[in-house]
């Protein structure tokens, strides 16, 4: 059996959160590694069964209570980033503080609205190796070996945390969510593609003709 590296990570999460359920089931409080495994998987595979991202985002946040977790470990635990494979793609889901909560708090409820206006596109990694992509990158700039409408995706970048990353196996079409670069819309220093504000009349084609030159896939 081969097993692609983000299946032996998911993998390894549902051995953890296994560990934790049994250790449970005995009586015994979660420490801090264990209550992150359980949520996490449970939050997976809520969504592997077909629930939308904001049901898989209260069956985390209704898992665990202060009772079933050790002293402290609520406090250590204000962040959990999973990536679920949802019926329209993978998807970054985060909940924060979720061990005691009744739900989603107000700054995840605002992220979800904005998150309601993404854009979805469908990608392809055509090279020999994985590739990362970060919260921050312009995505019409992203590795060449990637093919997708470039055109779609000028001005946008990746719809997820801060600081988190979206990897594309070789050969795996997937599918990703893309939200408009705000503030002044300028950007420069990513691939060379663009270079100044990304609204300017022409900047579009320009890329686009730059981009085919280099051998940039779909653009």
């Amino acid at each position: 059996m081969r097993l692609l590296p983000r299946e032996q990570d998911r993998l390894l999460l549902f051995l953890a959160a296994e560990l934790a359920r049994r250790r449970r089931g005995r009586g015994l409080r979660l420490n801090q590694a264990e209550a992150v495994a359980l949520i996490a998987d449970e939050v997976c595979e809520a969504a592997r069964d077909g629930c939308s991202y904001s049901q898989a985002e209260a069956v985390g946040y209704a898992l665990l209570g202060r009772a079933d977790v050790a002293e402290g470990v609520p406090e250590l635990v204000g962040r959990i980033e999973v990536e679920a494979l949802f019926a329209d793609g993978s998807r970054l889901l985060v909940l924060r503080d979720p061990i005691g909560a009744s739900g989603p708090p107000a700054a995840v409820e605002a992220e979800l609205e904005w998150l309601a206006r993404e854009h979805a596109l469908q990608v392809v990694n055509e090279g020999a190796v994985a590739v990362g992509v970060t919260s921050h990158f312009h995505f019409f700039e992203v590795n060449r070996a990637l093919r997708f409408d470039r055109a779609a995706a000028w001005g946008m970048r990746l719809a997820v945390a801060p600081g988190a990353k979206a990897f594309f196996e070789p050969g795996i079409e997937q599918e990703v969510f893309l939200a408009p670069f705000g503030g002044t819309r300028v950007v420069r220093g990513h691939a060379g593609l663009a270079d100044g504000p990304l609204d300017a009349p022409g900047a579009l084609d320009a890329a686009l003709a730059l981009a085919r030159e280099r051998g940039y896939r779909g653009a």
